[in-house]
């Protein structure tokens, strides 16, 4: 590993990536040295070892690497930067501005590596700042290589860099770390922006959903892209009234998938292979499917497939009774990095409100998120990007005029101010204490309710509706019923 150039950090203290024409003038060259060098950076994606991915993969993630290049150049306008810039300069507010963090490194992870690249550097790029892209020579991706030579070629050395590691503490200390592998060589700064990695996904189809949906957006998630991305389901919780035709539409996905897949080379067994063998063997699962591909049919949840974090070609998939069942009896990760719940809208509330995630997606499944990394779970999460100019930017608000007055503040300040006698400074204190003691609006709840907790509100109106709606009822049985009893009573006197 080679030290950092003095020169990103004179750029980023003289401001030199902030400028919006420099942003601009580095996105372009990046978006066109991409452009130029399609051939060779397909090439590169189809013939990694490990994941094979198909050409329509390729293609596909190709193309949402340069549609990033171009959203973050988009976003730029130069003429807004300028006016924010002078902003104060004539009198305005600048209340939205924010600042560049200085320098960025990348430590990209190995799933979709081209737009796993890409795109933090273009986002980091648009924020202002310097770039050092980590990119070894050895052990590396196949597309590492094409991506060290254009990226070295194109781009301004002065605020970017291309190399095959950052050790030196005091550097990462003054930058902002995008760990995609979340293995913790970024050590513990705050300024990290780590990806879960390791955190889990989980899926829901409930009875109320469309299963024919839900099977094909489910086995596109666990099986596009070698199965490598984090946001692919783990696990696949399936109502057991739908259970037999998710398991057949599921099949059906996925072998017509596989049909044009390249055959991946056997290679040392991983330990979710590991463990797919040891649950075959003890029963704890029944696996179908076909070439390349297994379903999981999870027997004993007592296996450590129910609680794995999964790679590769496998679905899991466990059979359940209720939404109940779904939420509280099982002890999932809190929060999961995603839940993705097929139901009817109410159902789907439910379960997104009681099964924490990071991001929770209704009746679909992203196909941005397959792409890249898991997002920083310190920051909201973006299904499209996953990183964004502001992340990589801090808040630095200026005012050059001062907030609006209210009563209250205007005798505050003048209580403040001093230079009164004790008796106005005892009405100024009298009339603050009167503006700060005003009883809170209202909230509209009626008063019969509002002083119950909420299960004692639900007991109040079910007894309420019991009373206006059985009693009458029964009454009104009882009643005939007696009517008819006397009739029959009398016929028989007679």
């Amino acid at each position: 590993m080679s030290a950092p150039p003095s020169r990103l950090q004179t750029s980023a203290l003289e401001s030199l990536p902030s400028s919006p024409r420099h942003q601009q003038s580095q996105l372009s060259a990046l978006h066109s040295a991409l452009r130029s060098n399609t051939s060779a950076l397909l090439d590169a994606l189809t013939s990694n070892a490990h994941p094979r991915i198909s050409t329509a993969e390729a293609e596909a993630e190709y193309a949402s690497a340069l549609d990033a290049v171009r959203h973050f150049y988009d976003g730029i306008d130069a003429k807004k930067a300028l006016e924010e810039e002078y902003a104060v300069a004539k009198g305005r507010n600048n209340e939205g501005r924010r600042v560049p963090v200085g320098i960025v490194v990348v430590r990209p992870g190995w799933h979709t590596r081209l737009w796993s690249v890409v795109v933090p550097v273009a986002a980091a790029i648009a924020g202002g700042n310097c770039v050092v892209a980590e990119l070894p020579k050895e052990g590396g991706h196949e597309v590492d290589g094409v991506l060290r030579e254009i990226l070295t070629k194109v781009m301004d050395g002065n605020t970017f860099w291309v190399t095959e590691g950052v050790d030196d503490e005091e550097f990462l200390r003054g930058a902002v770390v995008v760990d995609q592998k979340g293995d913790g060589r970024s050590g513990a700064s705050a300024k990290q922006l780590v990806s879960s990695s390791q955190a889990r996904v989980i899926a829901v189809v409930d009875r109320t959903a469309d299963v024919e949906e839900a099977a094909r957006a489910i086995t596109r998630a666990r099986f596009s892209f070698g199965g490598g991305s984090p946001y692919a389901p783990d696990l696949v919780l399936v109502n057991e009234f739908v259970k037999t035709k998710f398991y057949e539409a599921c099949s059906r996905y996925a072998t017509r998938a596989f049909a044009d897949r390249p055959s991946s080379s056997v290679e040392e067994l991983g330990p979710v292979d590991m463990a797919v063998k040891k649950a075959e063997a003890q029963k704890q699962v029944v696996s179908f499917g076909g070439q390349g591909f297994k379903l999981l049919e999870i027997l004993d949840r007592d296996t450590p497939l129910f609680k794995m974090k999964v790679v590769g070609q496998y679905l899991p998939i466990a059979t359940c009774s209720s939404l109940v069942d779904t939420v509280f009896s099982q002890e999932f990760e809190s929060p999961l990095l995603a839940g993705y719940f097929f139901a009817d809208p109410p159902s789907a509330k439910y379960l997104s409100q009681y099964l924490p995630c990071h991001i929770s997606c209704v009746n679909h499944i992203p196909t941005q998120l397959l792409l890249g990394p898991a997002a920083p779970t310190s920051h909201a999460p973006d299904p499209t990007h996953r990183y964004n100019a502001d992340i990589f930017s801090l808040p630095r608000p200026q005012y050059a005029v001062a907030p609006a007055s209210t009563d209250l503040l205007r005798v505050a300040e003048d209580l403040l101010d001093g230079g009164k006698v004790v008796s106005e400074k005892g009405a100024a204190s009298q009339k603050l204490r009167a503006l700060a003691t005003r009883p809170l609006k209202p909230t509209g709840q009626p008063k019969t309710l509002a002083t119950l907790d909420f299960f004692a509100s639900g007991f109040f109106l079910s007894s309420g509706l019991f009373l206006t709606l059985v009693l009458p009822t029964i009454g009104w049985t009882s009643y005939i019923l007696a009517k008819g009893a006397s009739g029959y009573f009398g016929r028989l006197k007679g």
